[in-house]
């Protein structure tokens, strides 16, 4: 019995680490107020010249902060819709999605429209996406 037990326990570990690594970050809005949906604030890493996650999923009314762990970096939307200072160590800046689409977005000096290099993008969805 008890080696059934750890086998189960053990599968199911492989499982929950599988599944969930697949899958894209996807961000909810977890509680609703009298207004409507309470916001929340996702952050974005920008290390060793890549922002991590490199897709990332929301909601609506979802701010997005970069956080910059080293060196000299921007974020600067694509479409021009946002533009960040110059930041160094230890800097932020944040940007509200309020519209559902894809916003691609790069690092002026490490990366190019388009997704080239330091690049990535935010997914705004009004529903999280179906499961596979």
């Amino acid at each position: 019995m008890r080696k059934q037990t750890m086998m189960i326990l053990l599968l199911t570990m492989v499982l929950a680490t599988a599944t969930s690594s697949a899958r894209p970050r996807v961000i909810r809005n977890r509680a609703v107020g009298a207004s409507g949906p309470v916001q929340e604030k996702v952050t974005v890493k920008i290390s060793s010249f890549k922002f991590d996650p490199k897709v990332l999923t929301v909601a609506p009314g979802t701010t997005v902060e970069w956080v910059n762990e080293g060196g000299r970096h921007t974020v600067e939307a694509d479409n021009g819709s946002f533009k960040s200072d110059v930041l160094k160590q230890g800097d932020k800046f944040e940007h509200k999605f309020d519209k559902a689409g894809t916003f691609a977005y790069h690092c002026e000096f490490h990366g190019e429209k388009g997704g080239k290099d330091m690049a990535g993008s935010i997914v705004v969805r009004l529903r999280p996406p179906a499961k596979p």
